[in-house]
């Protein structure tokens, strides 16, 4: 029976995600139209806002994360590894060691692909935060240089959280084979 924890976090994800990209996109959209934030400030004031509002931007969120940490997985993937198809053999090697219920090799193997597509997505969402934040210079003038440091902060933070994101898909693939290592180790001593 899967516990809260891990519903929480399969929904934190992609809404974590969906909501810094809508952030980058109002704030992109805002440098380009400054009269945007008071009319949006306006409509969230009123009683309704929750109703109206407030959830479906978080199911639009939710989706949109989803999305973009799917394809920015994808993305990585195809440049930097594992395959789609060592992927595939990895969860069958990692499947066939979870025999117990609460075995915590597929426990660290699923893991660690969560966190290369909250990575993953996470690094794509921050991008798009830099332009966005870049954006709204024309609007704060006074502010230009935290806005700038703050983009390249952005930035950096994006192609780091893509390195690690890089470097979870690798673990994950350790893990499988280090599974499969194991496995024929262990039937080899069954089988002498």
């Amino acid at each position: 029976m899967p516990n809260i924890g891990d519903s929480l976090s399969t929904f934190a994800g992609p809404a974590g995600v969906g909501a810094l990209c809508l952030l980058g996109v109002f704030l992109f959209l805002d440098g380009r139209a400054p009269s945007l934030f008071p009319t949006f400030e306006q409509y969230a004031k009123t009683s309704s806002w929750s109703v109206v509002a407030a959830v479906p931007v978080l199911a639009v969120s939710y989706v949109l994360g989803l999305s973009i940490m799917i394809a920015s997985e994808g993305v990585l993937t195809r440049t930097w590894g594992p395959s789609h198809n060592s992927e595939a053999v990895d969860l069958v090697k990692t499947a066939s060691a979870g025999s117990a219920k609460d075995s915590l090799v597929p426990q660290v193997y699923y893991e660690a692909l969560r966190n290369r597509a909250v990575l993953a997505g996470g690094s794509f969402a921050l991008l798009v935060l830099a332009l966005g934040a870049l954006s709204e210079i024309a609007n704060l003038r006074e502010l230009r240089g935290t806005i700038i440091v703050a983009a390249l902060g952005a930035v950096l933070l994006a192609v780091l959280a893509a390195g690690l994101a890089i470097s979870e898909g690798h673990r994950a693939h350790s893990i499988a084979e280090a599974v499969a290592t194991a496995g024929k180790a262990s039937t080899a001593k069954a089988n002498p």
